[in-house]
């Protein structure tokens, strides 16, 4: 530093230098509370004993800002949380502002207000404990242009709250600010933009087969050399093979769910943990503390098939960030991108026990045939009921539609529970015996009948089929002809705009109908393979005349109760038997000497 003294210039020393550049000397504050340094200012918690008015020092960061700011460094950090408390104590003390407190909410979006810190301060706000409020800028506050409006322009005058944006030059008690509405504006546009910019990205990501999730399934765990895919997690995956097997055995969510507690397997946010997975929620106290909740959304995830499932939840904008679950045809699914944990087989039958699953009854018991058991005449699903003061053979299944009156059903077709018991296994105990001994004959019976019906649909749908295809071409014909006329001025564009409409209509309802008869034919074809496959089953049980939860999931598909007969002034019942994979062999009044006659015939 170089000084005039009247005839030249001499250098000033350090000393001297310093002397000059100093800092004014500061008065002591007048009042309680004021501090200097940001880190003698306490960060607000439930705890903090507070004084009676203090100075609100609100800081905000969110994920998109964390994310912006990896590739800057710290002096580029301008919204950085520490960046944020330096300006706010820096304002605090030159202004003389009263026992400032620090209010943060780290990694929360400012679209939406439920944030822990600042409804806290706005809670000390309406009870009349706030003198200050005092922000970075308006965007740190938050990025709802109605909500900061309705904070800084009504609620905090009417409580006589000063709100301070330091940045934005901001200062209710200067008086209004005219351009404090255009920036919350500008400010809710910018999260707008970015929310619609982050959408696309990920819609495209998604459609391009992308797993979408951050997180990888209980029962797999990310590729070491691949983060984008996932390789199976033996110790979770066997777990997830247990529930699915105990749902076989009849099992309801809850009970699989305290099983698995009084074993004491790891929930799975305690078996990321113990693997060093981060995970966002809260660990819960007891480790193996497993909820019915957490055992049905095992079982429902097609993940354990082998398939991506994109899109399953979305955001209906981004103000509201509640998660609301997509339909399943909305959901996107890519098949076979990873080692699958259930079969197809197993997945299948899970989910048709669980639209069907026993619930306890007043007596305690759960009906061993609840959720399949069906009214012949009216095709309701039957109840299982059992009082508390019914004895165990007097539980029994009623049509739930005759009982509700929601169906046209003239009875009740009510069966005890013991009798439909009795009958099942009596009928399974027939069936193995030929399907075992006379193996060729039974095939033969099953497949004449299966195949002669399913042989006429599968023509016809074919049939169906090849004219809609054909169709569909000649509509595409009469379109480009349409389109041709119009060009050439031989068609008017309201006459063109009328006829392609309703060709273009006829032309979608057509490849509707196309996909469903696709489906059709493919699921008939595969039917044929049914019948090896249920002997291959039926074979392995070894004793199906005392009936467990398991043997009738794999076994049978549902079971039809008839009304009851009675004129020949006894009460005879009969129920059909609808078997997986061959669906229905016959009634129950069946003369063994027929099946008999058709394993004689198959041995010629």
């Amino acid at each position: 530093m170089m000084r005039y003294n009247g005839t030249h210039k001499e250098e000033v020393s350090l000393k001297e230098r310093n002397f000059f550049m100093r800092e004014p000397k500061r008065e002591p504050a007048p009042y309680a509370g004021l501090v200097a340094p940001y880190n003698s200012i306490p960060d607000y918690t439930a705890t903090l004993v507070l004084p009676d008015f203090i100075t609100v020092l609100y800081a905000r960061l969110s994920k998109d800002d964390k994310q912006r700011s990896k590739d800057k460094t710290k002096e580029d950090d301008s919204d950085s949380i520490l960046n944020q408390k330096l300006i706010l104590a820096k304002f605090a003390y030159d202004n003389r502002l009263p026992n400032p407190v620090f209010f943060v909410d780290d990694g929360i979006s400012g679209t939406t207000f439920d944030r822990p810190d600042v409804q806290a301060a706005l809670g000390l706000v309406e009870a009349g404990r706030v003198k200050s409020f005092v922000v970075k800028d308006l965007s740190r506050f938050g990025r709802d242009r109605l909500k900061v409006d309705y904070y800084h322009e009504i609620m905090f005058p009417d409580l006589d709250v000063r709100f301070v944006a330091i940045n934005d030059n901001i200062d209710s008690s200067k008086g209004e600010n005219d351009m404090a509405p255009i920036r919350s504006l500008f400010n809710e546009y910018y999260a707008r933009d970015t929310s619609k910019k982050v959408r696309a990205v990920f819609r495209a990501k998604g459609m391009a087969g992308e797993r979408l999730s951050s997180f990888a399934p209980y029962g797999y765990m990310k590729d070491p050399s691949d983060k984008k895919k996932l390789v199976i997690d033996e110790v979770a995956a066997e777990v997830v093979r247990k529930i699915f097997r105990l749902c076989l055995a009849g099992l309801g969510v809850t009970h699989i769910a305290n099983r698995l507690k009084d074993e004491q397997i790891l929930t799975p946010s305690h078996h990321f943990a113990n693997m060093g997975i981060s995970i966002p929620q809260k660990l819960p106290t007891i480790p193996y503390d497993w909820e019915g909740a957490t055992v049905k959304n095992i079982l429902a995830r097609r993940e354990y098939l082998g398939h991506t499932v994109n899109f399953k939840t979305y955001s209906k904008s981004f103000r509201n960030k509640t998660t609301m679950h997509n339909p399943l045809e909305s959901q996107v699914v890519f098949e076979d991108t990873h080692p699958a944990i259930i079969d197809q087989e197993t997945f299948d039958r899970v989910q048709t026990l669980r639209e069907g699953r026993r619930r306890r009854t007043n007596s305690g018991r759960v009906g061993l045939f609840a959720g399949i058991v069906f009214c012949e005449e009216c095709g309701s699903r039957h109840y299982f009921t059992s009082g508390a003061n019914q004895t165990q053979e007097q539980d029994a299944y009623v049509c739930s539609g005759f009982r509700s009156k929601k169906a046209t059903c003239s009875h009740s077709h009510y069966i005890r529970s013991v009798t439909l018991e009795q009958m099942v296994s009596e009928y399974l105990e027939r069936v193995k015996d030929f399907a075992t001994q006379h193996e060729k004959a039974f095939v033969a019976h099953i497949m004449q009948g299966a195949e002669a019906k399913s042989r006429k649909a599968l023509i016809a749908d074919k049939s169906n089929l090849a004219k809609i295809e054909s169709r569909i071409v000649e509509l595409d014909r009469y379109i480009q002809r349409l389109f041709e006329d119009n060009v050439d001025g031989r068609l008017s564009h309201e006459r063109f705009n009328k006829l392609s409409e309703g060709y273009e209509r006829e032309q979608k309802e057509l490849e509707a109908s196309a996909k469903s008869l696709r489906e059709q034919i493919e699921e008939t074809e595969q039917k044929s393979v049914g019948v090896e496959q249920f002997v291959r089953i039926i074979r392995r049980q070894t004793n199906v005349t005392n009936l467990t939860p398991t043997i009738l999931n794999e076994l049978i598909e549902q079971i039809e109760v008839h009304a009851p007969d009675k004129s020949t002034g006894k009460r005879i019942q009969e129920i059909t038997v609808h078997f997986s994979l061959i669906g229905a062999i016959g009634k129950l009044d069946i003369l063994e000497s027929e099946m008999v006659s058709s394993a004689e015939i198959g041995r010629r």
